[in-house]
């Protein structure tokens, strides 16, 4: 999202409210800060940081390239803005993947007494 904010907007426009990056900086950050350490908490927070990339790649990367009349703007329609989108799509690409994969290497646990079940 920086590339994209950056090449839209300029360096200032990291910095302002109004373009998104920093509150969705943030909270992708927080999300994956708390996923690295509340081991306990993976399995619920991966999910929640996939969807955010989720989120950014279907509102950020396709919807918002387009001119739908609900939209608050009229999305530049030059191939240096759809090219902003398509690198702003592709980063979130492993924002959604790899935590969906390290849940399913990391395999099921017995919730009740927080250890992996047994055989047998």
């Amino acid at each position: 999202m920086a590339v994209h904010t950056v090449r839209e907007f300029g360096i200032p426009g990291v910095f302002a409210w109004e373009t998104g990056l920093a509150p969705v900086i943030f909270v992708q950050v927080a999300i994956f800060v708390l996923w690295w350490h509340a081991r306990s908490a993976r399995p619920t927070l991966g999910l929640v940081l996939a969807a955010t990339g989720l989120f950014l790649l279907v509102g950020g990367a396709i919807l918002s390239i387009l001119p739908l009349p609900f939209l608050p703007f009229a999305p530049a329609q030059t191939v240096n803005h759809y090219l902003s989108h398509v690198i702003l799509g592709i980063t979130q690409i492993p924002i959604v993947v790899i935590p969906l994969k390290l849940r399913r290497l990391e395999g099921p646990v017995d919730r009740s007494k927080g250890r992996e079940p047994t055989q047998g």
